[in-house]
């Protein structure tokens, strides 16, 4: 009987509840940055410049790459997979909801962000280990698409809740949208399972093989840094464009940031399709995309039309992040691939950091040209496009996978 169940795969039942458990898990990917609607009212409260009132939600980058390499080693060990993504949670919670009781002392808010930081990359990096270890193989890439959609609609669950909360009395309200990540924590208890089924064929199964991290992780890991090196270009300029552009007021410039993770979410929902239909090129499609809405937002100075670009960020955003986890799972060895994956965000998560010392000196090289940071941004996407293209290198990993 076991021999015929371990045939057959796991229930129908068993897929779904895991799914929405996992899927639970990535909403919490963008934690951290529920606190940016408050940034103004911050840095007026505790007299700081806008640099340092963003170490709120960059120094939890940080924190990230920790976590990933922390949570790649750790999930590698015998340690429960669900056991480790509870404590992920917590983390969050506990960095979420202790400003509410505390918040006289910026240096205490950051630490807060920074154990929110290290349980969002633990939840970041747990999600793709919990897909590719709990699911069968032909549900992973439709679910890894998934994920960027549920991480973006955590976002706007975040953001925007945290926004409304703020509104109605003061800033510190805002940290009260950490009950969300209350709530995911209950999913997480009831759906996730302690003892995952046998998910797939022998080849599949644990072999008692030595951790091995191949090329095609580090090239994932390296594309990712760019991935993000660029994303981050429109979260962290796109309201001082609109305010110097005259486009629009402050509110306008938010819903910008807000109208990139719709477009996360939806693009999101068919990524997994896009996976399959440009197997050896959705990685290159992204960069292009990257390109063409940022000389969208910076060549057409108009409202509108920085609303689209943004949608289509938030799109190109979905259909990176959707592929790199999978075309490292498909890259590596079972028992590599929590290591691999940890390794991935840790490297990726640099891209975030390290974006405005990357992209604003270059800025700075073209000013006189009155070229701006996006036009400059959608040119280093063009070229990022046009070398991932030459060099084939999803071509080269799926081949090699299969």
């Amino acid at each position: 009987m076991e021999t015929t169940k371990s045939i057959l795969g796991p229930s129908k039942s068993y897929v779904s509840k895991t799914r929405i458990g996992v899927l639970a898990v990535s909403s919490m990917g963008m934690a951290a940055l529920a606190i940016t609607p408050s940034y103004a009212a911050i840095a007026s409260n505790f007299s700081l410049s806008n640099t340092s009132v963003q170490m709120l939600t960059s120094l939890p980058n940080l924190f990230m790459m920790l976590a990933g390499l922390i949570i790649g080693k750790l999930t590698a060990t015998k340690l429960n997979l669900k056991t480790l993504t509870l404590s992920a949670a917590i983390l969050v919670i506990i960095g979420g909801f202790l400003p509410l009781a505390f918040h006289t002392n910026f240096m205490f808010l950051l630490f807060c962000s920074c154990l929110v930081g290290l349980g969002q990359g633990a939840c970041t990096n747990l999600s793709q280990v919990l897909i590719s270890q709990m699911l069968p193989e032909t549900e992973r890439q439709s679910t890894m698409g998934l994920t960027t959609t549920f991480t973006n609609l955590g976002g706007i669950v975040f953001i925007m809740g945290g926004g409304q909360l703020a509104a109605t009395n003061g800033w510190v309200n805002n940290y009260w949208i950490y009950l969300f990540s209350a709530l995911i924590l209950i999913v997480i208890l009831t759906l996730v399972p302690m003892h995952p089924a046998a998910v797939n064929a022998a080849n599949d199964q644990d072999t008692g093989e030595q951790i091995k991290l191949n090329k095609y992780v580090f090239y994932c890991a390296f594309w990712g840094f760019c991935t993000l090196l660029l994303n981050n270009v429109l979260n962290n300029n796109i309201s001082l464009f609109v305010a110097e552009e005259k486009l629009g007021a402050t509110s306008q410039a938010a819903l910008t940031s807000t109208v990139s993770l719709i477009g996360g979410m939806l693009c999101g929902l068919i990524v997994g399709v896009i996976g399959k239909r440009f197997k050896y090129s959705s990685i290159t499609i992204s960069f292009i995309l990257y390109g063409l809405s940022y000389l969208l937002i910076g060549l057409g100075h108009s409202l509108w039309l920085a609303f689209v670009g943004s949608f289509i960020v938030g799109a190109a955003m979905s259909i990176a992040m959707g592929q790199f986890p999978y075309l490292i799972s498909i890259s590596v060895g079972k028992n590599s691939v929590s290591m691999a994956l940890g390794v991935y965000v840790a490297i990726y998560s640099i891209g975030g950091v390290v974006s405005p010392f990357i992209v604003n000196p270059l800025t700075k090289l073209v000013a006189g040209m009155s070229i701006n940071v996006f036009v400059v941004s959608g040119v280093i996407a063009l070229i990022l496009g046009v070398l991932c293209m030459g060099f084939q290198f999803q071509k080269k990993l799926v081949t090699a996978a299969q």
